[in-house]
């Protein structure tokens, strides 16, 4: 999947990524230090990496971290080092411009992130994908809407389930993408304020997931894609639970700055929605 959120840490996680960038920009550094965000997915080019700066611990709430669109950045695998080359209109976002960077299972990949003094890296290696993938159906109806005392409401909800194995309780997250080249949308539609043709759910440490017909907002074939999340994300992403109050460093596995590097496998299954 192209230009995900940075898939876990983006707004289409339902705030993970937003979270991810406020704790760990608002965690106490020295002056110099960076955050990056880098993430590899199996059978995937690398377009997730994103370096920015850090905030103060007093700033407002409402700020965000400035990005730094002048690091150098480089994977490496095997003595093979791969220059990263800044993405064209996304400031502090990162891409690797060639064909020849594969990015499959059992791959150990380094990271190597540098502005100004500071050097940062950091190592991962390619999970295994999911086991197990199904859905309890195949073709699913769209949601059914009514007016009813001037306002919308909700009708019938031909949902479906998605499951696979799961008895160690590792996370995972569900991702539904429509992939018609040229999807009709349904013909109304009271919740969201737009046509998303790809939803992410929050990980989950079970061994199902929800796919509502509310969430979807096309007719056609949709793919639920399902990512088994590597331990160091699964690490920071329960270190976004702790107490707000609570002013310790989360967890990371970037040494000599903050943020986090991972890697991501996919299984898939597909629906229809008629």
């Amino acid at each position: 999947m192209k230009n995900r959120i940075a898939l876990l840490f983006i707004a289409a996680l339902a705030g993970t990524v937003a979270a991810c960038d406020t704790d760990l920009a608002f965690a106490p550094t020295t002056p110099d230090t960076f955050v990056v965000q880098a993430f590899l997915f199996a059978g995937e080019p690398v377009t997730e990496v994103t370096v920015t700066g850090v905030l103060p611990i007093d700033a407002d709430s409402t700020a965000t971290a400035a990005p730094i669109a002048d690091a150098r950045i480089a994977i490496t695998r095997d003595g093979a080092r791969f220059d990263l080359v800044p993405t064209e209109g996304e400031p502090g976002r990162y891409h690797y411009p060639g064909s020849d960077l594969l990015v499959e299972v059992g791959d150990v990949f380094g990271l190597e992130a540098s502005h100004g003094d500071r050097t940062a890296t950091a190592e991962t290696v390619v999970p295994v994908p999911p086991h197990g993938l199904s859905l309890s159906a195949t073709v699913m109806a769209p949601p059914e809407f009514g007016v009813r005392g001037g306002g919308f409401q909700p009708g019938a909800d031909e949902g479906l389930v998605a499951r696979w194995e799961n008895s160690a309780s590792a996370l995972h997250y569900v991702v539904v993408d429509n992939i018609e080249a040229e999807p009709a949308p349904f013909a109304e539609s009271p919740f969201g304020g737009g046509f998303a043709r790809r939803f992410v759910q929050r990980p989950t440490a079970g061994d199902s997931a929800l796919v509502s017909a509310r969430s979807l907002s096309y007719f056609g074939r949709h793919r639920v894609r399902l990512y088994r999340v590597n331990e160091e994300y699964a690490d920071l992403y329960e270190g976004l639970n702790q107490d707000s109050r609570d002013l310790n460093e989360p967890p990371s596995n970037v040494r000599g700055a903050l943020g986090v590097f991972s890697a991501f496998s996919a299984d898939s299954a597909f629906f229809e929605v008629r």
